[in-house]
């Protein structure tokens, strides 16, 4: 990736770290679906503004599915059911090999020899948090948000099915996906009482949580990132993800006052090497599957 880009991603890092604090302050005064519903729901009016992208429905409700409804409603519950926003940051992006391995099977991308070796050591951190999550993080809290990352590895292909089109219309227009089906589930599962409390006692943080993560992270951020994936193959930006966690790990100790045993750490140091390892050395290594018979020209071009 060029440098401009490597920039852009580490700004999105950035702001998708935060986001985290954001939604674990957020979710203090809002159930987790009805904070999900709420995030897309402030961005509809743009829908007046924004044409509609010239791609199909069915990659507008793939992508409003798997990352709106599914992502988004794993992630904000298992928050809420208890994990740390530090970890949760991290265990999410193991989206990054889950998207390398869904690129090789569903769009004939290539993947080599260090790939393979980054994602076993990364989730052999991954593994090892699972085993030792502390006091404050709950096993079910970690399992959501495991669903989460396999979710958002499936938009990020839809993402790159989507094509050459204007990243910012596609993420406006994917976000009239998901209220509806989070509101149901927020009805069914929180209760009809939650919407109206929510309008009555929320305070102007929670409004500006709820801000942040509508505007800087799904806007902006999703468009930013859609328009890397439009650029290069999704197993090269994805592993970016793992910069998440250094935000979102020191923010969290800085602003939420985590604290994380030594034992999280040399895991957490174990998946930021799996990154460097799937990362770096692309021409280092033959293709280990993957013939140029099944690569998707698509690939071939902007890779």
């Amino acid at each position: 990736m060029k440098v401009p880009h490597i920039l852009l991603a580490i700004l999105i890092a950035a702001i998708w770290g935060f986001n985290f604090i954001a939604v674990k302050v957020g979710l203090n005064e809002m159930p987790p679906f009805l904070y999900a519903c709420a995030r897309f729901v402030v961005g509809l009016p743009l829908l007046f503004l924004v044409r509609k992208p010239p791609i199909s429905w069915g990659i507008i409700v793939g992508i409003g599915l798997t990352l709106g409804v599914a992502k988004f409603g794993f992630m904000f519950w298992g928050i809420h059911v208890g994990i740390s926003a530090g970890l949760a940051s991290l265990v999410l992006q193991s989206q990054a090999f889950f998207t390398t391995v869904l690129s090789v099977l569903l769009l004939g991308d290539k993947i080599r020899i260090h790939q393979l070796l980054g994602i076993a050591i990364a989730f052999c951190g991954i593994g090892i948090i699972g085993i030792n999550l502390h006091e404050g993080s709950s096993l079910i809290g970690f399992v959501f948000i495991l669903a989460a990352a396999i979710s958002w590895a499936f938009s990020n292909i839809l993402f790159k099915r989507a094509g050459n089109v204007n990243m910012f219309s596609l993420v406006v227009w994917t976000g009239l996906v998901p209220p509806l089906p989070l509101y149901l589930l927020s009805f069914s599962v929180e209760g009809y009482q939650t919407l109206p409390s929510m309008l009555i006692h929320m305070s102007a943080i929670g409004w500006a949580c709820l801000l942040f993560t509508a505007c800087a992270s799904t806007w902006l951020g999703s468009t930013l990132w859609g328009i890397l994936l439009r650029t290069y193959t999704p197993s090269q930006v994805a592993p970016y993800s793992l910069l998440i966690p250094i935000f979102g790990i020191s923010f969290s100790h800085t602003l939420l006052s985590e604290q994380f045993t030594p034992i999280i750490y040399a895991a957490c140091g174990l998946v930021f090497l799996g990154l460097i390892v799937n990362q770096w050395g692309m021409n280092k290594f033959s293709p280990l599957t993957t013939s140029p018979a099944n690569t998707n020209p698509l690939l071939e071009k902007v890779a």
